[in-house]
Protein backbone atom coordinates (compact mmCIF):
# COMPACT_ATOMS: atom_id res chain seq x y z
CA UNK A 1 0.00 0.00 0.00
CA UNK A 2 1.43 3.57 -0.78
CA UNK A 3 1.89 6.29 1.58
CA UNK A 4 -0.96 8.77 1.29
CA UNK A 5 0.12 11.85 0.97
CA UNK A 6 -0.75 15.74 1.15
CA UNK A 7 -1.99 15.79 -2.45
CA UNK A 8 -4.53 13.11 -1.58
CA UNK A 9 -6.27 14.83 1.31
CA UNK A 10 -6.40 18.09 -0.73
CA UNK A 11 -8.12 16.06 -3.59
CA UNK A 12 -10.53 14.86 -1.06
CA UNK A 13 -11.65 17.85 0.36
CA UNK A 14 -11.12 20.15 -2.24
CA UNK A 15 -8.23 22.54 -0.74
CA UNK A 16 -5.09 23.44 -1.52
CA UNK A 17 -2.55 21.22 -0.52
CA UNK A 18 -0.68 24.52 1.23
CA UNK A 19 -3.74 24.50 3.29
CA UNK A 20 -3.76 21.02 4.27
CA UNK A 21 -0.36 21.22 5.09
CA UNK A 22 -1.30 24.29 7.61
CA UNK A 23 -4.36 22.25 8.94
CA UNK A 24 -1.94 19.22 9.63
CA UNK A 25 0.95 21.28 11.05
CA UNK A 26 -2.00 23.08 13.15
CA UNK A 27 -0.97 26.77 12.24
CA UNK A 28 -3.44 29.29 13.58
CA UNK A 29 -4.68 31.20 10.21
CA UNK A 30 -6.24 27.84 8.77
CA UNK A 31 -10.49 28.24 10.13
CA UNK A 32 -11.95 25.92 12.69
CA UNK A 33 -14.30 24.22 10.20
CA UNK A 34 -11.66 23.89 7.65
CA UNK A 35 -8.86 22.35 10.05
CA UNK A 36 -11.98 19.78 11.02
CA UNK A 37 -12.60 18.59 7.32
CA UNK A 38 -9.09 18.51 6.78
CA UNK A 39 -8.83 16.15 9.94
CA UNK A 40 -11.63 13.88 9.24
CA UNK A 41 -10.13 13.30 5.62
CA UNK A 42 -6.48 12.72 6.56
CA UNK A 43 -8.28 9.79 9.48
CA UNK A 44 -10.57 8.31 6.84
CA UNK A 45 -8.01 7.93 3.89
CA UNK A 46 -5.16 6.63 7.12
CA UNK A 47 -2.33 9.28 6.44
CA UNK A 48 0.53 9.54 8.68
CA UNK A 49 3.15 12.45 8.64
CA UNK A 50 6.37 11.67 6.97
CA UNK A 51 8.84 12.15 9.81
CA UNK A 52 11.65 12.61 7.35
CA UNK A 53 10.14 15.00 5.61
CA UNK A 54 8.96 17.39 8.91
CA UNK A 55 12.24 16.80 10.28
CA UNK A 56 14.16 18.66 7.56
CA UNK A 57 11.81 21.20 7.66
CA UNK A 58 12.01 22.09 11.39
CA UNK A 59 15.47 20.07 12.52
CA UNK A 60 13.32 18.15 14.47
CA UNK A 61 12.82 14.43 13.88
CA UNK A 62 9.83 13.59 16.58
CA UNK A 63 12.26 10.82 17.80
CA UNK A 64 13.58 10.28 21.09
CA UNK A 65 16.70 7.88 21.49
CA UNK A 66 16.71 5.76 25.19
CA UNK A 67 19.40 4.00 26.59
CA UNK A 68 18.97 1.67 29.30
CA UNK A 69 21.76 -0.90 30.65
CA UNK A 70 20.00 -4.44 30.27
CA UNK A 71 17.20 -5.11 28.14
CA UNK A 72 16.62 -8.68 29.54
CA UNK A 73 15.62 -7.25 32.83
CA UNK A 74 12.27 -7.16 33.29
CA UNK A 75 12.28 -3.53 35.05
CA UNK A 76 13.44 -2.08 32.41
CA UNK A 77 11.29 -3.70 29.79
CA UNK A 78 8.72 -1.84 32.13
CA UNK A 79 10.18 1.30 32.45
CA UNK A 80 10.32 1.40 28.49
CA UNK A 81 6.86 0.17 28.18
CA UNK A 82 6.26 3.39 29.86
CA UNK A 83 8.41 5.96 28.12
CA UNK A 84 6.63 3.98 24.78
CA UNK A 85 3.13 4.41 25.84
CA UNK A 86 3.84 8.15 26.72
CA UNK A 87 5.82 8.83 23.53
CA UNK A 88 2.71 7.67 21.35
CA UNK A 89 0.38 10.24 23.64
CA UNK A 90 2.81 12.86 23.13
CA UNK A 91 3.21 12.05 19.20
CA UNK A 92 6.70 10.80 19.64
CA UNK A 93 8.13 8.06 18.15
CA UNK A 94 10.79 6.11 20.32
CA UNK A 95 14.56 4.46 19.43
CA UNK A 96 16.26 1.87 21.89
CA UNK A 97 19.67 1.15 22.54
CA UNK A 98 21.45 -1.32 25.11
CA UNK A 99 24.45 -0.04 26.90
CA UNK A 100 24.77 -3.71 28.05
CA UNK A 101 25.66 -2.09 31.75
CA UNK A 102 29.11 -1.06 30.03
CA UNK A 103 30.64 2.24 29.49
CA UNK A 104 31.87 1.34 25.85
CA UNK A 105 28.36 0.59 24.83
CA UNK A 106 26.61 3.64 26.38
CA UNK A 107 28.94 5.76 24.59
CA UNK A 108 28.39 3.83 21.21
CA UNK A 109 24.39 4.15 22.30
CA UNK A 110 24.24 7.23 22.52
CA UNK A 111 26.89 8.09 18.91
CA UNK A 112 24.10 5.97 17.62
CA UNK A 113 21.37 8.20 18.22
CA UNK A 114 22.82 11.58 17.53
CA UNK A 115 23.71 10.30 14.78
CA UNK A 116 19.80 9.20 14.13
CA UNK A 117 19.70 13.06 14.88
CA UNK A 118 17.09 12.73 17.83
CA UNK A 119 15.58 14.71 19.61
CA UNK A 120 16.27 14.50 22.97
CA UNK A 121 17.32 11.30 24.73
CA UNK A 122 16.22 9.55 28.12
CA UNK A 123 19.26 7.18 29.66
CA UNK A 124 19.76 5.17 32.90
CA UNK A 125 23.53 5.62 33.09
CA UNK A 126 26.07 3.17 33.00
CA UNK A 127 28.07 5.25 36.39
CA UNK A 128 31.06 3.49 35.85
CA UNK A 129 32.48 7.26 34.23
CA UNK A 130 30.25 10.32 33.50
CA UNK A 131 32.06 11.93 31.03
CA UNK A 132 29.20 10.99 27.97
CA UNK A 133 26.95 12.76 30.56
CA UNK A 134 29.33 15.57 30.96
CA UNK A 135 29.74 16.22 27.40
CA UNK A 136 25.97 15.80 26.88
CA UNK A 137 25.40 18.63 29.45
CA UNK A 138 27.97 20.65 28.04
CA UNK A 139 26.65 20.60 24.53
CA UNK A 140 22.64 21.90 25.61
CA UNK A 141 21.94 18.79 24.44
CA UNK A 142 17.95 17.32 25.66
CA UNK A 143 18.14 14.75 27.90
CA UNK A 144 16.71 13.50 31.27
CA UNK A 145 18.49 10.24 33.49
CA UNK A 146 15.71 7.66 34.34
CA UNK A 147 16.36 5.13 37.38
CA UNK A 148 19.95 6.86 38.57
CA UNK A 149 21.51 10.01 39.07
CA UNK A 150 24.71 11.53 39.49
CA UNK A 151 25.08 13.63 42.98
CA UNK A 152 27.35 16.21 41.46
CA UNK A 153 26.44 17.03 37.75
CA UNK A 154 22.97 19.31 37.55
CA UNK A 155 20.45 17.00 35.66
CA UNK A 156 16.78 16.28 34.72
CA UNK A 157 16.08 13.13 36.44
CA UNK A 158 13.38 10.92 37.35
CA UNK A 159 14.54 8.20 39.88
CA UNK A 160 12.40 5.96 42.30
CA UNK A 161 13.53 6.66 46.81
CA UNK A 162 15.61 3.97 46.50
CA UNK A 163 16.98 5.00 50.16
CA UNK A 164 13.06 4.74 51.34
CA UNK A 165 13.43 1.11 49.53
CA UNK A 166 16.67 -0.09 51.34
CA UNK A 167 14.27 1.50 55.03
CA UNK A 168 11.51 -0.30 54.39
CA UNK A 169 12.97 -3.43 53.08
CA UNK A 170 15.28 -4.13 55.98
CA UNK A 171 12.53 -2.14 58.56
CA UNK A 172 9.86 -5.14 57.25
CA UNK A 173 12.84 -7.81 58.20
CA UNK A 174 13.99 -6.16 61.54
CA UNK A 175 9.82 -6.22 62.56
CA UNK A 176 9.47 -9.78 61.71
CA UNK A 177 11.91 -10.34 64.42
CA UNK A 178 15.06 -10.95 62.08
CA UNK A 179 18.46 -9.43 63.78
CA UNK A 180 20.93 -11.08 61.14
CA UNK A 181 20.38 -9.60 57.87
CA UNK A 182 22.55 -9.85 54.71
CA UNK A 183 22.65 -8.01 51.80
CA UNK A 184 23.36 -8.40 48.20
CA UNK A 185 23.69 -4.78 46.80
CA UNK A 186 24.97 -3.74 43.55
CA UNK A 187 27.99 -1.88 42.60
CA UNK A 188 28.49 0.93 44.48
CA UNK A 189 29.12 3.30 41.74
CA UNK A 190 25.77 3.02 40.52
CA UNK A 191 23.41 5.55 42.69
CA UNK A 192 20.60 3.43 43.42
CA UNK A 193 22.76 0.99 45.20
CA UNK A 194 24.29 3.25 46.85
CA UNK A 195 21.39 4.49 48.45
CA UNK A 196 19.14 1.70 48.66
CA UNK A 197 22.67 0.58 51.06
CA UNK A 198 22.65 3.86 53.33
CA UNK A 199 18.30 2.94 54.10
CA UNK A 200 19.92 -0.90 54.88
CA UNK A 201 22.39 0.46 57.35
CA UNK A 202 20.28 3.27 58.77
CA UNK A 203 17.53 0.71 59.92
CA UNK A 204 19.46 -1.81 61.33
CA UNK A 205 20.75 1.86 63.48
CA UNK A 206 17.06 2.81 64.56
CA UNK A 207 16.70 -0.95 65.48
CA UNK A 208 19.85 -1.20 67.78
CA UNK A 209 21.30 -3.61 65.37
CA UNK A 210 24.98 -3.40 64.38
CA UNK A 211 25.95 -4.01 60.48
CA UNK A 212 27.63 -6.99 59.89
CA UNK A 213 30.26 -6.21 56.92
CA UNK A 214 30.82 -10.03 56.92
CA UNK A 215 27.33 -10.40 55.79
CA UNK A 216 27.08 -7.47 52.58
CA UNK A 217 28.44 -8.56 49.05
CA UNK A 218 28.39 -5.81 46.73
CA UNK A 219 28.55 -5.77 42.80
CA UNK A 220 25.21 -7.77 41.75
CA UNK A 221 23.09 -6.45 38.73
CA UNK A 222 22.29 -10.29 37.49
CA UNK A 223 20.89 -13.21 38.49
CA UNK A 224 23.82 -15.04 38.55
CA UNK A 225 25.62 -12.60 40.33
CA UNK A 226 23.23 -12.99 42.68
CA UNK A 227 23.76 -16.80 42.89
CA UNK A 228 28.24 -16.14 43.17
CA UNK A 229 27.50 -13.66 45.87
CA UNK A 230 24.96 -15.28 48.28
CA UNK A 231 27.39 -18.29 48.42
CA UNK A 232 29.93 -17.19 50.70
CA UNK A 233 27.22 -15.55 52.61
CA UNK A 234 25.52 -18.52 53.55
CA UNK A 235 28.62 -20.70 54.52
CA UNK A 236 29.01 -17.40 57.89
CA UNK A 237 28.26 -18.80 61.39
CA UNK A 238 25.75 -18.68 61.87
CA UNK A 239 24.40 -17.74 59.05
CA UNK A 240 21.94 -14.45 58.72
CA UNK A 241 17.94 -15.63 58.84
CA UNK A 242 17.17 -12.99 55.90
CA UNK A 243 18.52 -11.56 52.91
CA UNK A 244 18.08 -8.11 51.51
CA UNK A 245 18.40 -7.93 47.43
CA UNK A 246 19.69 -5.06 44.91
CA UNK A 247 16.67 -6.19 43.01
CA UNK A 248 14.44 -9.24 42.15
CA UNK A 249 16.65 -10.08 39.33
CA UNK A 250 19.55 -10.61 41.98
CA UNK A 251 17.15 -12.26 43.99
CA UNK A 252 16.23 -15.17 41.82
CA UNK A 253 19.80 -15.62 42.44
CA UNK A 254 19.79 -15.45 45.86
CA UNK A 255 17.05 -17.99 46.11
CA UNK A 256 18.72 -20.68 43.99
CA UNK A 257 22.00 -20.29 45.76
CA UNK A 258 19.65 -20.49 49.18
CA UNK A 259 17.51 -24.06 48.03
CA UNK A 260 21.37 -25.50 46.13
CA UNK A 261 22.35 -26.68 49.99
CA UNK A 262 19.36 -27.47 50.59
CA UNK A 263 17.81 -24.77 52.62
CA UNK A 264 13.86 -23.47 52.46
CA UNK A 265 12.62 -20.09 51.99
CA UNK A 266 11.30 -18.49 54.12
CA UNK A 267 11.19 -21.01 57.01
CA UNK A 268 15.86 -20.96 56.59
CA UNK A 269 15.86 -17.64 55.38
CA UNK A 270 14.05 -14.84 54.27
CA UNK A 271 14.11 -12.90 51.22
CA UNK A 272 13.48 -9.14 50.26
CA UNK A 273 13.94 -7.84 46.57
CA UNK A 274 13.44 -4.69 44.56
CA UNK A 275 11.04 -3.54 41.49
CA UNK A 276 8.50 -5.64 41.95
CA UNK A 277 9.03 -7.43 38.70
CA UNK A 278 5.77 -9.19 36.78
CA UNK A 279 7.44 -12.37 37.10
CA UNK A 280 8.20 -12.00 41.60
CA UNK A 281 4.50 -13.02 42.08
CA UNK A 282 4.35 -16.02 40.22
CA UNK A 283 7.70 -17.84 41.91
CA UNK A 284 6.76 -21.36 43.80
CA UNK A 285 7.63 -19.21 46.62
CA UNK A 286 6.05 -15.50 45.82
CA UNK A 287 8.67 -12.33 46.59
CA UNK A 288 7.89 -10.19 49.32
CA UNK A 289 9.78 -6.84 47.35
CA UNK A 290 9.98 -2.89 46.95
CA UNK A 291 7.45 -1.85 44.54
CA UNK A 292 9.03 0.56 41.84
CA UNK A 293 7.14 2.54 40.24
CA UNK A 294 8.15 1.40 36.68
CA UNK A 295 6.09 2.42 34.24
CA UNK A 296 5.63 5.91 35.82
CA UNK A 297 9.15 6.60 35.93
CA UNK A 298 9.03 6.05 31.84
CA UNK A 299 6.12 8.08 31.86
CA UNK A 300 7.04 10.96 33.55
CA UNK A 301 10.67 11.12 32.36
CA UNK A 302 9.41 11.10 28.91
CA UNK A 303 6.70 14.41 29.44
CA UNK A 304 9.49 15.99 31.10
CA UNK A 305 11.98 16.13 28.32
CA UNK A 306 9.37 16.41 25.78
CA UNK A 307 7.99 19.71 27.98
CA UNK A 308 11.59 20.32 28.25
CA UNK A 309 11.81 20.28 24.28
CA UNK A 310 8.72 22.16 23.16
CA UNK A 311 9.70 25.02 26.33
CA UNK A 312 12.75 25.00 25.32
CA UNK A 313 14.30 25.00 28.42
CA UNK A 314 17.89 25.65 27.91
CA UNK A 315 19.60 27.34 31.14
CA UNK A 316 16.49 26.97 32.88
CA UNK A 317 16.40 25.22 36.66
CA UNK A 318 16.60 21.01 36.48
CA UNK A 319 14.24 18.87 37.37
CA UNK A 320 14.58 16.27 40.09
CA UNK A 321 12.42 13.64 40.72
CA UNK A 322 12.54 10.98 43.31
CA UNK A 323 8.95 8.88 43.43
CA UNK A 324 8.10 7.24 46.34
CA UNK A 325 7.89 3.05 46.61
CA UNK A 326 5.81 0.39 48.79
CA UNK A 327 6.38 -3.01 50.52
CA UNK A 328 5.08 -5.81 48.60
CA UNK A 329 4.82 -8.32 51.28
CA UNK A 330 4.50 -12.25 50.16
CA UNK A 331 5.28 -15.34 51.15
CA UNK A 332 9.21 -15.11 51.08
CA UNK A 333 9.60 -13.28 54.31
CA UNK A 334 8.19 -14.28 57.73
CA UNK A 335 8.53 -13.76 61.07
CA UNK A 336 11.68 -15.33 63.25
CA UNK A 337 10.98 -17.68 66.19
CA UNK A 338 12.81 -15.62 69.01
CA UNK A 339 14.93 -18.81 70.17
CA UNK A 340 16.39 -18.70 66.58
CA UNK A 341 18.41 -15.54 66.71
Amino acid sequence: MRRVTLRDIAELTGFSINTVSRALNNKEEVHSDTRAKILAAADKLGYRANRLAKGLRSNKTGTIGVVVTDVANPFFSALVKGIARAARDLDYSIILQDSDENYAGEEEAIQVLLAEQVDGILITPVQSQQETIERLTKAHFPFVLVGRYFQDLDTNYVVPNDYQGGFIATEHLLKQGHRKIAMINGPLHISSARERFQGFLDALAEYDVLADKSLVSTGALTVKDGIELTRPILKCVPRPSAIVCYSDFVAFGVMQAIREIGLSIPEDISVVGFDDVWMSSCLEVPLTTIRSPKEDLGRQAMQLLVHRLKENHNGAETDKRKLDVTLVSRKSSIARNKNEQ
